[in-house]
């Protein structure tokens, strides 16, 4: 869902399966692992965002830096979007332990996954 795999992709072989995949990413590789559909997205919103911003304050006369405005706004998008796919992925890898026993608990992970949501919905107010 998150890295565009499944389990049974022939890359993985051996020991390497689609938790050990993860956890040997995170949190310094999240990029090369995570399906770039994710992240395209949030690069591709912004940009129209500073530019509507940017014609409105052509339109009306404000003075402004909308573009650079854009672009802090950008780079903080980016960076919550990292965290929270850092946050879930390390969720996914606390779920997918190999004894039953070591796995988080159903009620842990709503709190943790509802955390998320509301950092990453916040983040974007």
């Amino acid at each position: 869902m998150f890295l565009g795999k499944k389990p049974t992709d022939e890359m993985f072989k051996d020991d390497l399966n689609l938790h050990n995949f993860v956890k040997m990413a995170l949190p310094g590789r999240l990029v090369q692992i995570v399906d770039p559909t994710l992240l395209i997205r949030e690069v591709e919103e912004i940009p129209v965002a500073a530019v509507a911003a940017r014609e409105y304050s052509n339109e009306n006369e404000i003075e402004a830096d909308e573009e650079t405005q854009g672009i802090v706004n950008h780079c903080q998008v980016e960076a919550y979007v990292y965290k929270c796919l850092v946050s879930v992925l390390e969720i996914g890898l606390a779920c997918s332990l190999e004894s039953p026993k070591e796995r988080m608990k159903m009620e842990e992970v709503s709190k943790e996954l509802q955390s998320i949501k509301n950092a990453f919905l916040g983040s974007r107010i």
